[in-house]
């Protein structure tokens, strides 16, 4: 059983710090609070480059590295899911992170003390592997949930850009878990 659970808002509150580092960066305010990944709409960025250049050349430490955990000791608690996990349970972490946001995951990951036994970045166009091999996907990411094969389980943690998705199970955090083994009893 390979369990996939998404690091942007499932563990890490990535839009409250895209939020903060933009407004020091700039010294402007968001055109509004940030609670949807469509980023071009709360900033002033023309383009999806200059926006992707921020992200994942610029302040891609300070964004991804340095965000918070979506809830007190989030990760603490997936580790101890992970420890109570069967053996032949396998706990992935996966991330859409490109460029220099990737090795700023890494160390958001380890400072927190996240346990695993795979990492995996995957981009749009490899969603479909990620979904092939995995059994049970938690995640709020829309690209991950619209491609949600039916054979597979999704655990939606509910954000405000994704209450009108349909998953087998919706959440609105990962603390609410007891254990992996008995999440889905078929």
């Amino acid at each position: 059983m390979v369990i996939s659970v998404s690091v942007n808002e499932v563990i890490r509150a990535v839009l409250d710090k895209f939020q903060s580092v933009y407004e020091k960066y700039y010294d402007l305010e968001v055109v509004s609070p940030v609670t949807t990944p469509n980023l071009l709409s709360h900033v002033h960025f023309e383009t999806d480059d200059e926006l992707l250049d921020f992200l994942y050349s610029e302040a891609s430490m300070e964004v991804f590295g340095h965000a918070k955990e979506t809830s007190n000791n989030v990760i603490s608690h997936l580790v101890e899911l992970y420890k109570s996990m069967p053996s032949d349970y396998k706990l992935r972490i996966v991330s859409d992170d490109l460029g220099k946001a990737k090795p700023a995951t890494l160390w958001f990951l380890s400072k927190y003390g996240c346990s695993m036994d795979e990492l995996i970045f995957y981009t749009t166009e490899t969603i479909d592997y990620v979904w092939d091999t995995t059994d049970i996907f938690i995640t709020s990411d829309m690209d991950v949930i619209s491609a949600k094969p039916e054979n597979k389980k999704l655990v939606t943690v509910s954000k405000e850009y994704n209450t009108n998705t349909v998953s087998n199970l919706t959440i609105n955090s990962i603390m609410e878990i007891e254990s992996f083994k008995n999440l889905f009893n078929d």
